[in-house]
């Protein structure tokens, strides 16, 4: 290997790394800024993800654990680190069949995910009640 191939395969990878650091400070500026609108009592924040081959998700859900219902839900789905979170109304509604409004398989998958979390946070309180 040739000082300019591996000048290009080093620049590559800077590369890849910025925007990768680029992505997560957008994913958390986001988390902060619903975590902030949403912040009242008896609502859960909650992320899923899921990973595929050359697609994945990720879901932001506000879940009203009252109502045991989303009320505002985001995903970013993509095969790049340039996707970004999109308001997804047709995620709102019912838990019991989030993952069947979900608009493609990388969503549903990572509305399961985000699920699993909601039933950790909320198993503690269903045995004390």
């Amino acid at each position: 290997m040739t000082w300019q191939a591996a000048a290009i395969l080093v620049a590559g990878f800077v590369v890849a790394g910025y925007f990768s650091y680029r992505q997560h400070l957008r994913y958390a500026r986001v988390v902060n800024q619903v975590a902030a609108e949403e912040n009242r009592g008896g609502v859960l924040l909650v992320t899923g993800r899921a990973k595929g081959k050359l697609r994945g998700a990720v879901v932001l859900l506000v879940v009203d654990r009252r109502r045991n219902a989303v009320t505002r839900a985001l995903a970013m789905e993509g095969a790049s680190v340039f996707a970004r979170f999109r308001e997804r109304p047709e995620l709102t509604g019912p838990l019991g069949t989030l993952t069947e409004r979900a608009p493609s398989k990388a969503v549903a998958k990572a509305a399961a995910d985000a699920m699993t979390m909601v039933s950790r946070l909320t198993a503690g309180q269903r045995a004390a009640a």
